[in-house]
Formats: C-alpha cells, sequence, structure tokens
C-alpha cells in the first residue's frame, strides 16, 4: 500500500478535527484527543498544524469560503420562490461536501476566536452572521412559522449529514433534500409556490 500524500494526511487531521469539534466543542477538545484520533504524536500534529486555532482554521476554511460565494449568488435572486429552492439545493451539497465542518459551523455558536479565524480564513467568511443570513434566503422573515421551520432545517442538516457519514452522498443528496425542503416549508419545483 503507497504511503499516504501529506494533503491526504492532512485531510484526515482535518477530518479528525472537525468530528471532535463538532461532537465536544472546540474548547472541549484537546489536541492530544485530536492526535490520538488519527494515530500521530501530539508534536507530530503540532509539526503539521501548529495550534488547535490553525486546525479550526482548515477545518472551517472550505465550508465558510464556499458559504460566502452561496450567499453573494442568493442575493443575486430576487424572486423568493428560487431564492429558497437554490438557497436549499446549495446548503444539502454543501452540507454533503463538508459534513462535520458545517455542522461546526451552524450548530457550535461560531465563530470561536473570530480574531485569530479571521487571520487564518480572511476576515470576510469569518464575519457576519452565517445563521442569520441562511435563514434569510429561506425564510419569510414576516412570518414566524416560515423563520422557525427554516432554523429546524439547517439546524438538522447539519446534524443529519454528520450523524450520516458513512452514507454516500449520492445516496443521501436526494432524500435530504427532499426532507429539507419538507422541514423548511419549501415547495419542490413543479408544485405550487406561496
Amino acid at each position: 500500500m503507497p504511503r499516504p500524500t501529506r494533503a491526504e494526511l492532512d485531510a484526515e487531521i482535518v477530518e479528525a478535527a472537525a468530528a471532535l469539534f463538532s461532537a465536544q466543542g472546540y474548547l472541549g477538545t484537546s489536541v492530544q484527543e485530536i492526535a490520538d484520533r488519527v494515530g500521530y504524536s501530539k508534536t507530530g500534529l503540532l509539526h503539521r498544524f501548529p495550534s488547535k486555532e490553525r486546525l479550526l482554521g482548515a477545518v472551517l476554511r472550505g465550508p465558510l469560503t464556499e458559504f460566502t460565494a452561496l450567499r453573494a449568488t442568493w442575493a443575486a435572486l430576487s424572486e423568493r420562490p428560487e431564492r429558497r429552492s437554490r438557497a436549499a439545493a446549495d446548503l444539502v451539497d454543501l452540507a454533503l461536501r463538508h459534513r462535520w465542518g458545517l455542522a461546526l459551523l451552524f450548530n457550535s455558536g461560531l465563530p470561536v476566536l473570530p480574531d485569530a479565524l479571521g487571520g487564518l480564513i480572511g476576515a470576510e467568511e469569518v464575519g457576519g452572521d452565517h445563521r442569520a443570513e441562511t435563514l434569510a434566503a429561506l425564510a419569510d422573515p414576516d412570518d414566524l412559522e416560515s423563520v422557525v421551520r427554516a432554523h429546524l432545517a439547517v439546524t438538522g442538516l447539519a446534524s443529519t449529514v454528520a450523524v450520516l457519514q458513512d452514507v454516500p452522498a449520492r445516496e443521501l443528496r436526494e432524500p435530504l433534500l427532499r426532507a429539507f425542503h419538507d422541514a423548511a416549508g419549501i415547495p419542490v419545483r413543479g408544485e405550487d409556490s406561496p
């Protein structure tokens, strides 16, 4: 069996850190626990990622960068039904690409250590209220039920993709998208729009 590449090793460490941060919280996870999860010494792990903050930055870099681009896409859509449907599909796809990262982003009260993260990821991605911006794309702000349903859908999405980590994305996408539309109260395309 060939030796893993540097990128593969780093990805394994980032995935382990994301899973532990999501399950135990950032503050509740030690570097030693992450090292143990991947079979590294703490010193070896810190050689690759010099601090726990750097690990958090690596965990969140992908989802935050993609989420920033999605926000711009949603803002450009003027019609609410189109924006809601597009945001739902985009969030499901983002969740499937970054399962633990999205759970951490939406369920853990991020940003954690925003000053440190801004330097590691980029201030634009760290800034803002990700949950509020997502809800604005999915819900009618004048309809409390719509806001509640959107919040439950986003929180449930983040938790579900993390729990169903072993289910391949190609099998999970369609049932997840249907359930997300249903939970958020978003008509599936082809159904009557509100």
